[in-house]
């Protein structure tokens, strides 16, 4: 019977092969987990991004954290929800962004991996402002607008991969 590593209890549970499907990790303040349900299962629509989110990538039993710090280091991306109330908070959500600093400073210059994204008018954290942002708050127009590039821009990192979408 062959052993099985590690990382087995971790990896995402697809229809599709992992190499076919872009992982962004949903990173947010639990003070804002409406908007990741939202763009969880947005980006679960397209049919080609498969999104880690919490509520349905941890099971019962597993150690939370070490679960989490392995689905950061192990996205294709990380997408980044901002609010007022998130970036005064102090909890893990400060601790995932520094993993995703960690993580982006292991890949190519240019790389397209951090995704910050304003869900409210709020100071972006110093150590992410070096990173384009945008704004998913006003009306529906902006919102489609701000949706849109998000997803070219996770067009792009998958072709950066090889992944067809």
């Amino acid at each position: 019977m062959a052993q099985e590593s590690k990382n087995d209890s971790n990896v995402k549970q697809s229809d599709k092969p992992l190499g076919n499907r872009l992982i962004p990790f949903l990173s947010y303040s639990k003070l804002n987990k409406t908007a990741a349900r939202e763009f969880a299962g947005k980006l679960k629509s397209q049919g080609w991004i498969d999104p880690w989110f919490d509520e349905e990538d941890i099971l019962p039993g597993q150690v939370w954290e070490e679960v989490v710090a392995n689905g950061v280091r192990n996205s294709h991306a990380v997408i980044i929800l901002l609010s007022k109330n998130a970036v005064t908070s102090e909890g893990f959500f400060q601790k995932e962004i520094r993993l995703a600093l960690d993580t982006v400073a292991e890949k190519p210059d240019g790389t397209i991996f951090i995704l910050p994204i304003r869900l409210n008018d709020c100071e972006v954290p110093e150590m992410l402002k070096k990173y384009q942002y945008v704004d998913y708050f006003g009306g529906v127009e902006q919102k489609e607008r701000v949706y849109s590039s998000l997803i070219a821009s996770l067009k792009l990192r998958a072709a950066n991969l090889g992944i067809k979408v």
